[in-house]
C-alpha cells in the first residue's frame, strides 16, 4: 500500500511539475535567497498596478452595485494599497531581514488574491449582461498578470491565480448558459497554462541565480588561491576569526601597517581603519557573513592618509558554522589620489579653484529642477574687459595671475551662498539661488564691476582690468537653467556694447538684436562675392599748396535690403567675426587698383585693423597687391591706431618695419585719443601722425584743443613726421590749422568721400556751402584752396 502511495505521489509531483520549483538552498544562504526572490517580486510596480485597476473597477461597478458596497470595496483597496506601500518602503530601507519582509509579501499575495477573487465574482454576478464581454477578459488578464509577476514565489502565485480563477468560474458556472460555460472552459485552460508558465519561469529564474552564486564563490576562491602564491605582489593575504580578529599576520602585512606582529595578532581588523561609513559597512558585512570585493576603507599610517581595498569571503566548518574569514588587502592610495585629482579636475578649474562649466551647468540644471513656483533665481554672466590685451601684451603667466585674482574678487563680491564658476577663458558665472528680490542680483553685479575697477598688482606691475556683467532671472527669462544662462549671455553682450565696465539686465528685445546681428554676419560674409562692398575716397589736401596729395579709402556697404550700412555698424561685426581679414585684403587690392588709374603724384591711404595685423598673410597681401597693380610702394599709406600697438607690441613693430621696408608709408591714426604714449613715436618712425577730429572740431573755440594740436604738430615736425588733421568743416578751423603748421587736412569743408568714378583729379575740392553751420552742398572744387578759405586763414 505504501509503495502504491509513493508511486501516486511521484506521479503527482511529475504531473504538477513540483520538481521544477524544489530548489534546495543551504541555511547560511537563506537570507540571500529570500532577498533574491523579494527583489525580483518587488520590482513589479504593484502599488501603481493595484491603484489603476482598483480605480477602474470601482468606476465600473458604481453603475450597478450598491453605494455601501462600493465604499467597502474602496476601503479594502486602500488597505491593500497601504500594506503594499509599507512593504515597498521596507524593501527600500532594508531595516528588517529579507526573510521577514518576504514572508509578509507572501501573505499579502494571498490576501490580495482573495479580495480580487471575491470582487471578480461580485461584479460578474451583478453586472448587466452587456458588461460581461468586457469584464471576463479583463478579469482573466489580471489573473495572468498576477501570476507572471510572481514567478519568484510560484506556490503563492498559483494559489493567487486559482482564487482569481474561482472568482471567474463560479458565477459563470451558476449561470449555466452556453457562453458562460465556454468562459469557464477558457478560464480553467488559462489556469493550466499559468501553472506550466509560472513553474517553468521559476525554474529558469532560480537556476540562474543559484548557478551564478556558485560560480562567483568558486571564482573568489580561485582568485584567493592565486594570490596566495603571489608573495612578491602588492597585496597582503589576511585571515580573521569569526569575530574579525586578525590571525597570524604575515610580515609584509605588518610592515605595511607599520605595526609589530605581536600588536597585530588578535587585533580586530576594523580597528586598523578610520571611523567612517566604510568601516561600519565592513562590520555589517561581517554580521551578514557575505562575500565582498574591493571594499575601500580610509586609514592613517604615521599621520599620512591612505586607502586600502579589502576582498574576503567566509569559510565554513563541516557543520555549517562560520570558521574564519580569508581574503587579501591591496594598497590603492596612489590610485585613489589619482582618481580624486581627476574628479577634481573634471569639476573644478585648476587655475582659480572655482567650479568649471560642467559643474556649473549641472548645478544650474538641478537648482532650476527643484525650484518651486514663484521662487526667484538669478544668473550673472561676467566677462573681463580687455583681458586679451593683457594676456597678449604681458604673457599668459601674468594673464593667469589676473584670472585667479579676478575669480577671488568675484567670490568676495557676492553672497557666500552664491555659486561662482569659471566658464572658460575670461568668462565667469554666478548662480544666486532663491533670492528675495531682483535688487540683490543687481547689487551683486555692481559689486563685481566695482571690485574689478581696481588694477591688479602682478609682480609690482599694476594691470588695469574691468568687468562687464549680464544679469537674467528665473522664471522671468526662462524656466530652465540653460535658458536663463543664455539670457544672461545676451545681457552681457549688451553691457559690452554700451561701453563695458557695467551691468545690463536681459530684455527680450536683446534676442531680436542678436538675431539681427547674426543676419548681418551672414550677409556680410556674402557681401564680397555679391559685389556689395565699395570704396569711397576722401581727398587729403596739402595746406600750403592747396593741392590734392592723395585720398583716404573708406569702405562702404550697399546692402540690397538694408540700404547703405554705416561702417560704424558693420566694421565691428567684421572684426569680431574675423571677416575683416578677407575684407581688408580686398580693400588693399581694390584701393591700389583704383590708384593705378590716378596721376602718379597721388597716394592712397588704407586703414589696418588689429585683426589684419595678426594675420600672417598680411605682408604677402600687400606685396601681391602692389605687384598686380604696378603702383609704386611709396604711393600706398597704411594707417594704424595706438590701440593696435598695445597688442603684441614687439610683433607688431617688427611687422611694421617689414612693411616699411617695402617702401610703404605708415601713419599713426587717431593720435591723442588713446593712451598716447610718446614711446610709440620712439619705437617706430612713423611717416605721418593723424590728428583726431575731436581736437579739430574745437580748435577754433577752445584754447586747450588749439594747444594740443599745436603741440602735436610741433612734435611731429621735430620727428620729421607729416601731420593730417581730420574732420575740417569750416574756414576757422582751416585757418587755425594753417597757423600751427599742419601738413595736410581732410574733411567736409573740401569734400565728402566719393566713389572713384566721381573723383576729379584736375581740380581741388572747394569748400562746401553752409547753412546754419551744416554742410548743405559738396561740389568737386578746383585744385587750389578757395579764396574764401584763404581769407578765413588770414582772418585767423
Amino acid at each position: 500500500m505504501s509503495g502504491s502511495t509513493s508511486k501516486i505521489g511521484a506521479f503527482a509531483r511529475r504531473a504538477l511539475q513540483l520538481d521544477l520549483i524544489d530548489h534546495r538552498v543551504e541555511e547560511r544562504d537563506s537570507e540571500w535567497w529570500s532577498r533574491c526572490k523579494l527583489n525580483h517580486t518587488a520590482a513589479f510596480p504593484y502599488l501603481t498596478y493595484d491603484t489603476v485597476r482598483s480605480v477602474g473597477a470601482l468606476i465600473l461597478c458604481y453603475s450597478f452595485l450598491e453605494t455601501w458596497l462600493i465604499v467597502c470595496l474602496a476601503v479594502v483597496c486602500v488597505i491593500l494599497g497601504t500594506a503594499q506601500f509599507m512593504i515597498d518602503r521596507e524593501v527600500r530601507l532594508g531595516r528588517h531581514s529579507s526573510q521577514k519582509i518576504y514572508r509578509a509579501l507572501r501573505d499579502l499575495v494571498v490576501v490580495r488574491a482573495c479580495v480580487w477573487g471575491a470582487l471578480t465574482a461580485v461584479y460578474i454576478s451583478a453586472a448587466p449582461p452587456e458588461f460581461l464581454p468586457a469584464l471576463i477578459p479583463a478579469a482573466m488578464l489580471f489573473m495572468l498578470v498576477d501570476g507572471l509577476c510572481m514567478i519568484a514565489i510560484p506556490r503563492r502565485a498559483m494559489v493567487a491565480v486559482s482564487i482569481q480563477c474561482a472568482g471567474i468560474v463560479v458565477p459563470l458556472a451558476v449561470t449555466a448558459t452556453g457562453p458562460a460555460l465556454l468562459g469557464v472552459g477558457v478560464a480553467i485552460s488559462g489556469l493550466v497554462f499559468m501553472h506550466w508558465a509560472v513553474f517553468n519561469l521559476n525554474y529558469m529564474f532560480a537556476t540562474r541565480r543559484l548557478r551564478t552564486r556558485t560560480l562567483r564563490e568558486a571564482n573568489d576562491t580561485i582568485q584567493l588561491l592565486l594570490n596566495q602564491y603571489d608573495e612578491d605582489g602588492s597585496d597582503w593575504l589576511i585571515e580573521c576569526d569569526e569575530d574579525g580578529a586578525i590571525l597570524r599576520p604575515n610580515a609584509r602585512f605588518c610592515k605595511a601597517a607599520k605595526r609589530s606582529a605581536e600588536e597585530m595578532d588578535g587585533m580586530r581588523l576594523s580597528l586598523l581603519f578610520d571611523d567612517s561609513p566604510q568601516r561600519e559597512e565592513l562590520r555589517a558585512i561581517g554580521v551578514r557573513e557575505e562575500n565582498f570585493r574591493n571594499l575601500i576603507l580610509p586609514l592613517h599610517i604615521e599621520g599620512e592618509q591612505q586607502w586600502w581595498s579589502i576582498s574576503a569571503r567566509p569559510v565554513y566548518k563541516p557543520d555549517g558554522s562560520l570558521d574564519c574569514w580569508r581574503g587579501f588587502i591591496a594598497d590603492v592610495t596612489r590610485t585613489r589620489k589619482a582618481e580624486e585629482k581627476v574628479t577634481y579636475m573634471a569639476h573644478y578649474d585648476v587655475l582659480t579653484n572655482l567650479p568649471n562649466r560642467s559643474l556649473f551647468n549641472t548645478t544650474l540644471k538641478r537648482s532650476f529642477g527643484r525650484r518651486d513656483d514663484g521662487e526667484l533665481a538669478a544668473v550673472l554672466y561676467v566677462d573681463l574687459d580687455h583681458f586679451k590685451a593683457i594676456n597678449d601684451t604681458y604673457g599668459h603667466a601674468k594673464g593667469d595671475v589676473v584670472l585667479a585674482e579676478a575669480g577671488r574678487r568675484i567670490e568676495q563680491a557676492v553672497d557666500s551662498h552664491a555659486m561662482v564658476a569659471r566658464l572658460g577663458g575670461d568668462e565667469f558665472a554666478v548662480l544666486m539661488d532663491r533670492i528675495n528680490d531682483r535688487s540683490e542680483a543687481m547689487r551683486a553685479a555692481e559689486a563685481i564691476v566695482t571690485a574689478m575697477d581696481e588694477p591688479i598688482d602682478v609682480d609690482g606691475q599694476l594691470l588695469p582690468i574691468g568687468a562687464s556683467v549680464g544679469v537674467a532671472f528665473g522664471p522671468d527669462n526662462g524656466t530652465e537653467g540653460d535658458e536663463v544662462l543664455r539670457a544672461a549671455d545676451l545681457a552681457l553682450y549688451d553691457a559690452k556694447s554700451r561701453g563695458r565696465r557695467g551691468a545690463s539686465v536681459f530684455d527680450p528685445a536683446m534676442q531680436d538684436e542678436v538675431q539681427d546681428r547674426r543676419s548681418m554676419e551672414l550677409d556680410l560674409r556674402a557681401a564680397l562675392t555679391r559685389g556689395e562692398l565699395e570704396l569711397h575716397y576722401q581727398p587729403l589736401l596739402d595746406v600750403e599748396s592747396g593741392d590734392i596729395a592723395g585720398y583716404e579709402a573708406l569702405l562702404r556697404w550697399n546692402h540690397p535690403e538694408r540700404g547703405s550700412v554705416s561702417p560704424a555698424v558693420f566694421i565691428p561685426v567684421a572684426e569680431e567675426t574675423g571677416q575683416i581679414i578677407a575684407i581688408g585684403a580686398w580693400v588693399i587690392r581694390e584701393a591700389l587698383r583704383e590708384c593705378a588709374t590716378w596721376p602718379e603724384h597721388l597716394s592712397v591711404s588704407v586703414n589696418l585693423s588689429p585683426a589684419q595685423m595678426r594675420d600672417e598673410g598680411l605682408l604677402n597681401t600687400i606685396v601681391g597687391a602692389l605687384a598686380s597693380s604696378r603702383v609704386s610702394s611709396d604711393r600706398l599709406e597704411l594707417e594704424i591706431t595706438e590701440n593696435l600697438l598695445m597688442q603684441d607690441n614687439e610683433d607688431n613693430i617688427s611687422l611694421l618695419h617689414k612693411i616699411r621696408g617695402l617702401g610703404v608709408k605708415i601713419a599713426l591714426d587717431d593720435f591723442g585719443t588713446g593712451y598716447s604714449s610718446l614711446n610709440y613715436l620712439r619705437s617706430f618712425p612713423f611717416d605721418k601722425i593723424k590728428i583726431d577730429r575731436c581736437f579739430v572740431s574745437d580748435i577754433a573755440d577752445r584754447d586747450d584743443s588749439d594747444a594740443i594740436v599745436d603741440a602735436v604738430v610741433s612734435l611731429a615736425g621735430k620727428l620729421n613726421m607729416r601731420t593730417t588733421a581730420e574732420g575740417v568743416e569750416n574756414d576757422e578751423q582751416l585757418a587755425k590749422l594753417r597757423l600751427t603748421g599742419c601738413t595736410q587736412v581732410q574733411g567736409f569743408l573740401f569734400s565728402k568721400a566719393r566713389p572713384a568714378a566721381e573723383l576729379d583729379h584736375g581740380d581741388a575740392p572747394r569748400p562746401a556751402a553752409h547753412d546754419g553751420g551744416k554742410v548743405t552742398h559738396i561740389d568737386p572744387a578746383p585744385r587750389q584752396i578757395t579764396t574764401a578759405a584763404k581769407d578765413g586763414r588770414k582772418a585767423g
